[in-house]
């Protein structure tokens, strides 16, 4: 089973004081390294709580938990085969789990006021393109934004990010919630359905065989 988990990243302070001692030394630098409080609230909010998640998953501590990065900056956790991906937008979070096989997870908040059929021609392919240009100008904001979350979970289970190039896979969507991935072999994906103004997806690799069932999950807040 692929699982994701929603988190919900805008809590009291006091319950972020009491998570602050999960996270590692460079994790509370990049808190503090926030112009904005709010954003590094929300950082700390996410990776406090994906140590949470883990630590459940194996029963350890979660400022125990070490983290090693694979040559491309992918993170893993270290000596252990249970593979993992955090994402975080606004105010919501998701980890998508699964025992061994590779994930990526992506939640992107839907802006209306954008031209984004200029965005789409500018980083997306021209089968992608041709597809939103057909669609209603009020649709295109959603259309786009499934597009770029099953590219960008794509790029984070891959491993290489937007190295990979935005135009190496070419989604199409239909009318379920598994998008195709074209030129991705051995890779599949789901739309997920997070909260109202939100997109969202995430992709594993394939092992053959029948597709896991994929489950998403929403946590309360630990204490």
């Amino acid at each position: 089973m692929v699982e994701v988990f929603g988190l919900r990243l805008d809590v009291e302070a006091a319950r972020r004081a009491r998570w602050l001692h999960w996270l590692s030394a460079h994790e509370r630098a990049r808190v503090e390294r926030y112009v904005d409080p709010l954003h590094g609230a929300r950082y700390l909010a996410a990776h406090a709580q994906l140590r949470w998640l883990l630590g459940e998953r194996l029963g350890l501590a979660p400022e125990t938990l070490a983290f090693e990065r694979a040559a491309q900056g992918k993170p893993h956790l270290a000596g252990r085969p249970l593979r993992f991906n955090l994402t975080h937008c606004r105010e919501f979070g998701m980890v998508a789990l699964h025992p061994t096989l590779e994930v990526g997870v992506d939640i992107e908040w839907i802006e209306a006021q954008r031209d984004w059929l200029a965005l789409a021609r500018r980083f997306f392919t021209g089968g992608e393109s041709a597809w939103l240009a057909g669609l209603a100008p009020e649709a295109q904001a959603r259309a786009f934004c499934r597009l770029w979350t099953c590219k960008e979970a794509w790029m984070k289970a891959d491993g290489r990010g937007l190295g990979a190039g935005l135009r190496s896979v070419e989604v199409g969507l239909g009318e379920g919630h598994a998008p195709e991935l074209r030129g991705a072999p051995g890779w599949r994906g789901r739309e997920l359905a997070p909260p109202p103004g939100f997109a969202g997806a995430v992709v594993w690799a394939s092992a053959g065989g029948d597709e896991p069932e994929v489950r998403l999950t929403w946590l309360p807040p630990p204490p």
